[in-house]
C-alpha cells in the first residue's frame, strides 16, 4: 500500500512539474510575441508624422504651390498650396504629411464655406469616385479613388491629433471642418492611388 502510495505521489508530481514546464514555455513564448508587438508598435510610431491641429495647420513652408487638385464629380479644379488653408480657389497640403504620389498618406485640408468653399460637397464622394492630383514639377497625374467617406469624423481632433503614416501604400486624405461652417470634428475621406500618368 505504501509502496502503490509513494509511485502515485511521485506520478502526480511528475504531472505537476510537467503543467508547470508548459505553463512556463507558454509564458516565454508569450513574452517572445510581446515582444515583437512592442517593437512593431515602436517601427510604426516611428513612421508617423508629427502631429498636427487638423483643422488650424501651422505652416513653415516656403513654396507656395505644389500642384493641382481635381475632383470631376465635385468639379473643383484648384490649386494646392503648402503656405495657407487660406486662399481662394487653393487647398492646403498637410507638410507632415507624404507628397502626393508617395508612400503614406498625403493629407490635404479644404475649406466647406469659406475661401470658395472647394470642400462644401465633399461628403457626397462615393466610394470608386476619382481624384486626382497633378505634380507640374514631377510631371506627373496622380488619380486617386475614394475607398471611404463619412466614416472618419474625428470629434477628438484636439485632444487626439491626426498623424500621417509617412510608408506603405500611397493614400490621400481629404479632410475639412464639421459640421460644415464649424470646427466640432474633422471629416476626412480616405482614397488610395490607382494609376499614375505621365503628363
Amino acid at each position: 500500500m505504501m509502496k502503490r502510495t509513494s509511485i502515485l505521489s511521485i506520478g502526480i508530481l511528475g504531472c505537476c512539474i510537467l503543467i508547470s514546464l508548459t505553463i512556463v514555455m507558454a509564458g516565454f513564448e508569450q513574452s517572445k510575441n510581446l515582444t515583437h508587438a512592442q517593437q512593431s508598435l515602436k517601427d510604426y510610431n516611428e513612421r508617423m508624422s508629427d502631429p498636427v491641429d487638423a483643422l488650424d495647420p501651422l505652416s513653415t513652408a516656403g513654396s507656395v504651390s505644389i500642384g493641382e487638385l481635381v475632383i470631376p464629380k465635385l468639379g473643383v479644379d484648384c490649386s494646392i498650396r503648402s503656405d495657407t488653408v487660406n486662399a481662394y480657389n487653393a487647398v492646403y497640403h498637410y507638410p507632415e504629411s507624404a507628397m502626393p504620389g508617395q508612400p503614406g498618406e498625403c493629407g490635404i485640408l479644404g475649406h466647406r464655406t469659406t475661401y470658395s468653399g472647394l470642400f462644401t460637397n465633399l461628403g457626397t464622394l462615393v466610394v470608386g469616385d476619382k481624384v486626382i492630383i497633378i505634380d507640374p514639377i514631377m510631371k506627373k497625374k496622380y488619380t486617386y479613388s475614394v475607398t471611404s467617406n463619412g466614416d472618419d469624423i474625428r470629434w477628438d481632433y484636439k485632444t487626439n491629433p491626426v498623424t500621417f503614416a509617412l510608408d506603405g501604400q500611397a493614400r490621400l486624405m481629404l479632410m475639412t471642418c464639421y459640421p460644415p461652417g464649424k470646427k466640432e470634428a474633422a471629416f476626412i475621406t480616405h482614397c488610395t492611388l490607382v494609376s499614375t500618368d505621365n503628363i
